[in-house]
């Protein structure tokens, strides 16, 4: 069954005021989701409240202030939110925490870029609630997978974003995770919103750098086979780079290695070759 809106924004407001007599050390939450831009008036409602904290001990009390206040673990959850990797997911009476620690699907981070840019909402006992900007929360719609998120960053969009802090926080977020996915769940939401007719500058510089990506994803692939059938000798350290330009061309290889090195993913050996980053 589908579960409706139930967190309007007065109702967010009285649910951390509850928590809040309930937490013993002090605690900074950030809103990355639907209650933030209920808050904002851009929702009049939301299902969940999207929250992600940095530090152990305050995931911990969440965890055990939640549970205090009724609420209970989410196992059913589908396979979207599944995806989502949320620390713990927490509901009562049909309201529902979702909660993070550090990073959301495992492809983007609270970086210190979005903490700086973040807005303190209020304060109440030892309970910060905090929102990070609607170019970030964009970002982080980018990556779910969840039935609203498109309608949300459409919300976002249409109230004007910052596109290029949002390359900048790509390109930070690459060289935090380390990894492909985060450029190709942003390319297939902005795809999404072209086909409802967002068309936005940032999705050239996307796909640009997807179609890097893919090169990264050739050189990646090249790279490990020659290291298992051809360069498992002592006579290189790794694979020349022009063992796989022979494989797949000066322009592919250049643009992968390029990549990978942003991501940090490969490295040059004293001898000038090429090795994955272990």
């Amino acid at each position: 069954m589908r579960r409706e809106p139930t967190f309007e924004s007065t109702a967010i407001r009285q649910q951390f005021s509850e928590l809040a007599g309930l937490i013993d050390e002090e605690v900074t939450v950030y809103l990355i989701g639907g209650g933030a831009l209920t808050l904002e008036n851009l929702k009049n409602a939301t299902k969940d409240i999207d929250l992600i904290v940095r530090d152990q001990s305050e995931l911990h009390q969440l965890w055990q202030v939640l549970r205090s206040a009724g609420y209970e673990p989410q196992e059913d959850l589908s396979e979207a939110y599944d995806e989502l990797g949320a620390a713990f997911v927490l509901e009562k009476d049909r309201r529902r925490f979702d909660v993070f620690h550090e990073q959301v699907a495992g492809v983007i981070f609270l970086s210190e870029q979005m903490v700086s840019r973040s807005r303190h909402l209020f304060d109440e006992d030892r309970l910060s609630v905090k929102m990070v900007s609607l170019d970030d929360i964009f970002l982080f719609k980018a990556v779910a997978n969840r039935e609203d998120d498109v309608d949300d960053m459409i919300r976002i969009a249409q109230g004007g974003i910052d596109e290029d802090v949002i390359l900048h926080e790509i390109e930070t977020q690459l060289g935090l995770i380390g990894r492909d996915e985060f450029i190709g769940a942003m390319k297939h939401k902005l795809d999404r919103l072209e086909e409802r007719g967002y068309v936005f500058d940032i999705h050239e510089g996307v796909k640009a750098l997807y179609d890097q990506s893919q090169d990264g994803i050739a050189v990646r692939n090249v790279l490990t086979s020659l290291l298992e059938f051809e360069y498992n000798d002592d006579l290189y350290a790794g694979v020349p780079e022009s063992a796989i330009e022979r494989r797949i061309g000066e322009e592919t290889t250049a643009s992968g290695i390029e990549w990978l090195e942003k991501i940090e993913d490969i490295e040059r050996a004293p001898d000038g070759s090429l090795v994955l980053d272990e």
